[in-house]
């Protein structure tokens, strides 16, 4: 649904763009200077659309809480990707570039790409080798919801559908940077052969270096899907330990006018992420192929039903963001408190915690949803009052290190907020089930 702005309201946003592109500071002709004072007049601009309802809730979702912000620095810095590097001068105004002379006529076309929103983009994330045999032999995809997210494996059709070749020498610097990887590109660059990818399809504005909400939405259903993963033991985290700091990131293709995917850029994950990629490793379960010829398909259906739920399962997929984070951080304070979070996600409850306390609530709640026997309650409800203790020692008094003990009971609370994790996705499917059948009955 393209973006339909009040004709005063697009008149006034066009004035005050065009008063702030002689006022954007360019460093060595190509790299846009965020800090300049155009920039006031761009957050005028924001204010100059509405600040509430149904516009309001699509420019947050397609761009940021600074829409025209975001869009008009990060079009601008897109298009100067493939100029000159000018070492004299070091800095000049955007208007002294050619093509940015006129800054009406520059306004008012950032304004009118920014109506076109919003822009089809479909993200390609390659996962290391060691979890290509995740996806059955005999698929080349796997798809979670019918419409946008899905696992996939190179095959023609990919490589077709997702060409990343790029001819022109500007686009290619605009699609892969001037580092290293773009001097690497001699030849046309194509996907690895067999390699397996998470995708997804997102919608909105996603700029050269990232971070509006459509890329961030990404990158968490990257960390999401990975963590439900850990969760129903289609991994299990490595005990091996690279030699390199390991770089993982994915590809943006655009949809053009003719409904072909363009390649717009790589982007980088951050250096949390592609440690936590690199730590996964194919699970126990599944660790040959006649386990993973049984296993895969029935995990990575189950994992579908939850991703295709929505948002009946948007606290699930949380959890799971936040327990991927967890389970592959290096840290051990911070993993502590994150695991807490998973537990709080799935199981807090705001009113009743306030009632009974959260760490009454949470054990409570623990033990009946996991615990299979009495037994097992009641070491569940003493060994979480220890876990919740340590929790409170690092959130209210800046605890700096866990002994031997509370590494322990660190590695029983994963283990804990997997099994959580399980149970609530057992219960997601029983409700569909249910559902179905009440759907069928006459």
């Amino acid at each position: 649904m393209a973006i339909d702005i009040h004709p005063s309201a697009k008149a006034r946003i066009i004035e005050l763009i065009s008063k702030a592109i002689p006022l954007i500071d360019v460093d060595h002709g190509k790299y846009v200077k965020r800090a300049s004072e155009g920039v006031v007049f761009l957050v005028m601009a924001d204010q100059a659309l509405p600040q509430r309802g149904a516009l309001h809730d699509m420019l947050l979702a397609y761009v940021d809480d600074y829409p025209l912000v975001e869009f008009v620095f990060d079009t601008v810095a897109k298009e100067l990707q493939s100029a000159q590097l000018e070492t004299e001068p070091a800095q000049k105004k955007l208007v002294e570039i050619p093509g940015y002379e006129n800054a009406d006529e520059v306004a008012a076309r950032l304004v009118g790409q920014f109506e076109a929103l919003p822009n089809q983009y479909r993200i390609t994330c390659p996962l290391p080798n060691v979890l290509w045999p995740c996806l059955p032999a005999d698929k080349n995809q796997w798809t979670f919801e019918t419409t946008s997210s899905r696992v996939v494996r190179t095959s023609k059709e990919l490589s077709d559908s997702l060409p990343l070749a790029v001819s022109d020498e500007g686009k290619k610097v605009q699609s892969f940077g001037v580092g290293l990887l773009s001097a690497l590109l001699t030849g046309p660059l194509t996907w690895e052969e067999n390699a397996v990818h998470f995708q997804i399809d997102v919608e909105g504005f996603i700029g050269p270096y990232g971070g509006s909400v459509p890329d961030l939405e990404a990158r968490r259903f990257i960390r999401s899907v990975c963590g439900l993963g850990l969760a129903l033991q289609l991994f299990q985290i490595s005990s091996n330990y690279p030699l390199y700091p390991p770089k993982h990131g994915y590809f943006v293709h655009r949809k053009d006018s003719e409904g072909n995917w363009q390649v717009e850029r790589k982007l980088e994950l951050d250096d949390r992420t592609s440690w936590g990629l690199e730590k996964l490793e194919m699970a126990t379960l599944v660790n040959t192929p006649e386990k993973r010829e049984y296993w895969c398909p029935r995990i990575l259906e189950e994992m579908a039903q939850v991703i295709a739920a929505g948002q009946r399962a948007e606290p699930i997929m949380l959890a799971s963001q936040w327990y991927f984070d967890s389970a592959t951080g290096s840290d051990q304070l911070l993993p502590f408190v994150q695991a807490m979070v998973v537990l709080e996600i799935l199981l807090g409850d705001k009113a009743a915690s306030k009632e009974i306390g959260l760490n009454e609530l949470l054990r409570n709640r623990c033990a009946y949803l996991i615990g299979s026997s009495q037994e097992e309650r009641e070491d569940l409800y003493k060994t979480f009052a220890d876990i919740y203790d340590v929790r409170s020692q690092i959130v209210h008094r800046g605890k700096h290190r866990l002994n031997a003990h509370e590494r322990s009971l660190l590695n029983r609370l994963r283990s804990i907020c997997r099994r959580v994790i399980q149970r609530e996705v057992d219960l997601l499917r029983a409700d569909k089930k249910k559902d179905r059948a009440e759907q069928s009955a006459p």
